[in-house]
């Protein structure tokens, strides 16, 4: 678990590195709850990237026909706790003003954005590997037929292979149901040793289907897990067994 801590410990040193780079070179670095302006992220001339912690994110794209980008921000999220390894869970909240209502016009309020999350090359080369993705929001509606949505497609950047699907949603029904949260180990799932990147195609929708029904979300959270890979488990074997033989000397 040493292993692992210690590399919490160098993130704080490699984002302080990425920061005092020159502004032409400025990388954008998003502590725990520091936040960019979405509209700023997609803007002429940006290069669409942020750090969080140990992970780098690449916005592709974000299309919307209905909201004005400007109104949303990226706000940086790590774990307050680590797991068994040491490790953090490391991700995003998308904040913003996701809303229908008033009276029906029968259009649904979407959002698509596209992007990848990828472990930093220093931390990576040390046996981090990215292992699920979690997705949770706090949406909800009111009115028959009203929902509030978010779907998302996950890849594995390096194969482009599909690993599978997630959803959360409040749908008012009838009848009413409701999952604010899903999480996937896909690590688990494919039985592996976890993936360097991760691609995820979201889709957010909102939609008021009567005239004084409502669908609102204020954020959407993606946040990844982390474990040790193959060669790391290796590397923390190694080192228990040399601690247990110095106990017992």
């Amino acid at each position: 678990m040493r292993l692992f801590q210690s590399l919490s410990r160098a993130s704080l040193s490699l984002t302080a590195m990425l920061a005092m780079t020159s502004a032409s070179q400025a990388v954008i670095v998003l502590g725990n709850g520091d936040t960019v302006n979405l509209g700023a992220l997609m803007g002429t001339g940006s290069d669409r990237k942020f750090i969080v912690d140990d992970k780098l994110f690449t916005f592709k794209y974000v299309t919307t026909p209905n909201f004005n980008i400007q109104n949303f921000d990226i706000t940086g999220y790590i774990s307050a706790t680590t797991n068994q390894y040491g490790l953090h869970n490391v991700g995003f909240d998308l904040t913003g003003p996701f809303v229908d209502g008033g009276i029906n016009d029968q259009t649904v309020q979407d959002m698509n954005l596209q992007y990848t999350v990828e472990i930093l090359p220093e931390f990576f080369e040390r046996g981090v590997r990215l292992s699920d993705t979690r997705l949770a929001f706090n949406g909800s509606a009111s009115g028959t037929g009203s929902f509030s949505r978010v779907a998302e497609t996950v890849f594995e950047t390096d194969t482009g292979n599909l690993l599978g699907n997630m959803n959360v949603f409040s749908n008012a029904g009838p009848p009413p149901s409701e999952q604010l949260s899903e999480e996937k180990d896909w690590a688990a799932i494919n039985q592996n040793g976890g993936y360097r990147s991760f691609e995820l195609n979201k889709n957010i929708k909102m939609f008021a289907n009567t005239d004084g029904g409502f669908a609102v979300c204020s954020f959407v959270r993606q946040d990844f897990s982390q474990i040790p890979g193959p060669g790391a488990f290796a590397l923390l074997g190694f080192a228990g067994a040399v601690a247990g033989r110095r106990r017992k000397a």
